[in-house]
Order: C-alpha cells, then structure tokens, then sequence
C-alpha cells in the first residue's frame, strides 16, 4: 500500500462533493472505493437550502479563511447540480467566496453560462481522444467537443489527465492536443488514488511512476507545487499529482450532511460516518 503524507498546509480550499448518479463511469473513480455508503445518496435535485450540514460548512470556511469552494463529486459530476446557478451565486454573491468546478466536460455546453458565472479554477478532466478507449475508461465513446468548450471557458482553466493503462500510450499526443489552447493554465497528471481498491487498481499506479520516470530522463523539473512535481512540456506547465504525497489541504462537505476536515476524502467520509478510528 502507499504510504499517506500527513504533513499538511494550512486549509487553502474546499470542495462540495456532490453525491447521485453520475452521468460517466470511470472505473478508478475514488468514490468506488465505498459504493455501497454512497449508493442510496443522491442530493442532486434537492436545493442546497436543505443539505445537511451546510450552514456549518459554511461558517467553517469562513473561519478558516477559506475562499476557494470548488463542485465536485464522488458519484457525481459537478455541473450536474439541478440547482447549479442558485448555489454559484449564494456562495459568490452572498457569502464573498469564489467558486469553480471539477467535471467531465459531458455537460459543460448546456453549462456554458453557469461555467462563465463562476471565478475560480474551471478543471476538466480529459483522460483519451480515442473513443474505444475512452469506452473502457469512462464507460462511453462519447467524448466532448473540446475545441468548442475549452475556448468559451474564460482564462483560468486547468486540464487534469489520470494516467491509467489504457490511455498510458496516448499521453504525449493528449498534452500536445491539450498544449494548443492557449487559456490552459496548466496540466495536471494525477496518480490514480484509492484506499481499498490497491489489488485492483497497483497496475495504473505503477503505469503513473514508470511514465515519470521517462519524464525525469527526458525533461527538465521547473518547479514544485505542493509537492508535487512541475515540468514544461509543449510550452505547458504539467504537474505530476501523487494524491497521498502532496501537502495541499481541504475541507470537504458531502451532500448528505458529511463534514470532514480531511483531505484524504475517503477515509475523512468514513470516519465521520464513525465507521472507521
């Protein structure tokens, strides 16, 4: 197993893990690690007013200094939220934070004007272009137009690819695709992360580490972020993303009422479900 780093920085942002159904089905997605607590859950079409807990996520955010809230899912997608608008302009408006998003992208043109509202980070996650692989990756060979969505998505958007054992052989192509919108901040390459998937899943890490080693040979490191490793490829910032490595901290709010002040989400949601120490 991987060894978690504990030696976290101050909180710097927070996420609202929206729980339902989403409208992919990634196979390493995290939130498999505990489908079973998460599948009778879905807040999806309920008005964020009578989410559990909200209220004291809120003002837990707001005593931390936290002013980065980000929408995003475990079983779920963050533009999917019925109430999307509402809840950007609550938090933004209302509460002074700056709201941004973590999706697939299948939405994000239906979203479009909900996307522009928000005024942090806008991440997409773009694992393939090949549609058989994507089949296998995300469950559909559907994969969205992103010379449409990218462009029309303001300048602060971040690109976030996990290296897996289906995509391993595409990943130059992808960040050079990537590479040519100029609004891209950066390139995140994530690890795949689990807590008890490890049998199933120690392929896909092991693809992750043997792609970075090729990266360390060839590339010259420019940097760190968080800890995590930063090099310039096709004129991009990527970073190499080891969840359990990095020091990045978070709170994290879960529909159903869950409140953890963890940055590890899975084992934060299970010990305030009081399942685990």
């Amino acid at each position: 197993m991987i060894k978690k780093n504990r030696n976290r920085d101050e909180y710097s942002f927070a996420n609202i893990n929206l729980l339902g159904k989403c409208n992919v089905n990634c196979y390493f997605c995290l939130g498999k690690d505990i489908c079973n607590e998460f599948k009778d859950e879905n807040q999806l079409s309920t008005h964020f007013s009578k989410w559990k807990n909200f209220n004291v996520f809120i003002k837990k955010c707001k005593d931390n200094n936290i002013n980065k809230l980000y929408l995003t899912g475990q079983t779920a997608d963050g533009l999917q939220y019925k109430y999307l608008k509402e809840i950007i302009e609550y938090l933004q408006i209302m509460n002074n934070f700056k709201v941004g998003v973590r999706t697939n992208g299948y939405l994000a043109l239906d979203k479009m004007d909900e996307i522009n509202m928000m005024s942090e980070e806008i991440g997409f996650s773009i694992h393939t272009l090949n549609p058989k692989i994507n089949k296998k990756i995300m469950g559909t060979t559907k994969i969205p137009n992103w010379k449409k969505i990218i462009p029309q998505c303001g300048d602060n958007v971040r690109i976030s690819i996990v290296l897996n054992k289906y995509n391993k052989n595409e990943f130059y192509d992808l960040v050079e695709y990537i590479a040519q919108f100029k609004n891209v901040k950066y390139i995140q390459i994530r690890r795949v992360s689990t807590d008890t998937r490890y049998s199933l899943l120690k392929e896909d890490i092991y693809e992750f580490e043997n792609l970075f080693k090729e990266i360390n040979l060839h590339f010259h490191k420019t940097g760190n972020y968080k800890l995590a490793q930063k090099y310039r490829i096709f004129g991009k910032d990527v970073i190499f993303w080891r969840t359990t490595e990095t020091s990045a901290n978070s709170l994290n709010y879960f529909t159903d009422g869950i409140l953890s002040d963890e940055y590890f989400i899975i084992e934060g949601y299970l010990k305030n479900k009081e399942m685990i120490k």
